[in-house]
């Protein structure tokens, strides 16, 4: 995976195309419950979780890397009065008598999540409307260039230490609505937010137990869950399971 920028989560905020129809612009993001949203967040929110047992993780980056990114079109829409606004990296196939209209990104798509930016830069317009949810798949990756890749700064005895948190896979994320949503005030100016809910990433794993037992061994500083031993076997695998589990989409207040 690319080192620079782009989760939860996915952002789509509407704008204004030049002189051409009205868009929503999609990215990806994180998010947390204990965030409140700014309007202008600068520097960018700080974003953090705990284990079970409170041991405090502040995330310091968190990168994604995904493909088949899929919307299907709302309703009434067609691709025609979108196709110069879109990005070139997406297609829109419109509806049939058997299935509804949808945009697709094949991907791959870097995504700095910490950020709320794509790697390669550029943005990502769609049709305004009502998006029942996005849709996509996690890059396979490799060894060295993960699906998933973050680094986390905790404290334990007073001294500084990094969490990493890195993983290959290919499962499918959703980001959906908890509740109903407000679609009408999006189409006036509203932002459609989609995240990775960063706050129950850790929910179950009992950190601080594990690393004043040894289940958890320090490599120096850096904290792999891979090495999860007795209270803490298997923890890797349950916060990727929770890290693919964690997407959301909401609205946010006018800008």
């Amino acid at each position: 995976m690319a080192r620079a920028t782009g989760l939860a989560a996915a952002v789509l905020c509407l704008s204004a195309c030049g002189d051409g129809p009205d868009v929503y612009a999609l990215s990806f993001s994180l998010h947390s419950n204990r965030v409140r949203a700014a309007r202008e967040p600068v520097p960018p929110p700080e974003y953090s979780f705990e284990s079970a047992d409170g041991v405090t993780f502040h995330v310091d980056s968190a990168f994604i890397t995904l493909f088949d990114v899929r919307l299907e079109l709302p309703p009434g829409v067609r691709c025609a009065e979108y196709q110069d606004a879109l990005s070139p990296r997406m297609t829109c196939e419109d509806a049939t008598e058997r299935q509804p209209g949808r945009l697709t990104v094949a991907g791959p798509l870097e995504l700095d999540l910490r950020q709320g930016l794509t790697v390669a830069g550029g943005g990502l317009p769609i049709p305004p409307g009502v998006y029942p949810r996005i849709d996509a798949r996690l890059r396979p990756g490799t060894p060295t260039e993960p699906s998933f890749r973050s680094r986390s700064s905790f404290t334990w005895q007073g001294q500084p230490h990094v969490l990493e948190l890195d993983f290959q896979s290919d499962a499918a994320l959703r980001f959906e609505p908890r509740g109903s949503l407000d679609f009408a005030s999006a189409e006036h100016g509203s932002g459609l937010l989609g995240w990775l809910l960063v706050d129950a990433w850790l929910g179950e794993t009992p950190v601080g137990a594990c690393l004043a037992s040894g289940d958890l061994p320090l490599t120096g500083n850096l904290l792999r869950l891979e090495t999860g031993q007795g209270a803490c076997a298997g923890a890797a695998e349950q916060v990727r399971g929770n890290i693919e589990a964690s997407g959301v989409m909401g609205l946010s207040p006018r800008s």
